[in-house]
């Protein structure tokens, strides 16, 4: 039995963001786990504190959990975070989806100076089509502390990804409005596997809520069954 670890990014409602992806690899026959990782699912204000070693903290002890062979998959902060872990433990396949490398707002790196000026940020749009964009789960705000935690972070991933040597895919967003293109595009550049692959989606962010979630769900499942097919379809 193939295993997958499954982790939601930053401000992401642990299970709800991660839309019919775990359902499309549990059908697929994989055993799937997916952590709430430090300050989520609850209240934005929970991630007040939290820093970026606690989410990979719990992350690892889930990824240890699961008997080999196994595999992980992230969302944007989990993208860096599944980078991080299939660089450390054995790994038979990485799926990042629109690794969160890199950001549109210009204002993204001076964070670390203007927290104390501006003590919370809001979230971005995250879903292009506007019915599902309604029933976003994602909090609306967050502390801008925490968002620093995800930047240094993202600084310290590009130290790992050559050493990520499972086969690859990446996933990106067309119409992102929150990860620059380059940062995705780097990502994949610096992934040190012999076997990767890069896709682009016509959808906002966040993949897995907007009118393309389906597609990308069966998409990754389909990839993972070419790498990582399930003992019992082998």
């Amino acid at each position: 039995m193939g295993n997958v670890l499954v982790l939601h990014g930053f401000t992401s409602h642990p299970v709800l963001t991660l839309g019919p992806l775990p359902e499309a690899l549990r059908r697929s026959g994989y055993t799937v786990l997916q952590p709430a990782l430090p300050g989520h699912g609850t209240r934005p204000e929970d991630l007040a504190g939290v820093r970026w070693e606690d989410w990979y903290r719990v992350a690892l002890e889930a990824y240890r959990s699961l008997p080999q062979p196994r595999a992980v998959v992230g969302l944007s902060m989990g993208g860096l975070l599944a980078a991080k872990l299939a660089a450390e433990e054995p790994t038979e396949a990485l799926v990042a989806l629109v690794p969160a490398l890199g950001f549109v707002d210009r204002l993204a790196p001076f964070a670390p100076y203007l927290s104390w000026l501006i003590r919370r940020g809001k979230g971005t749009n995250s879903v292009l089509d506007p019915e599902r964009r309604r029933n976003n789960p994602n909090y609306p705000y967050f502390p801008t502390k925490a968002f620093v935690e995800v930047l240094e972070l993202a600084r310290l991933v590009p130290g790992y990804l050559p050493r990520v040597k499972a086969p690859a895919l990446v996933l990106q967003a067309r119409h992102d409005s929150t990860v620059a293109e380059a940062a995705v595009r780097r990502y994949y550049e610096l992934l040190g596997s012999a076997s990767k692959e890069h896709k682009v989606y016509d959808s906002e962010h966040d993949l897995l809520l907007d009118s393309k979630a389906d597609e990308v769900a069966a998409d990754v499942a389909a990839w993972l069954l070419r790498v990582l097919p399930p003992q019992n379809r082998a």
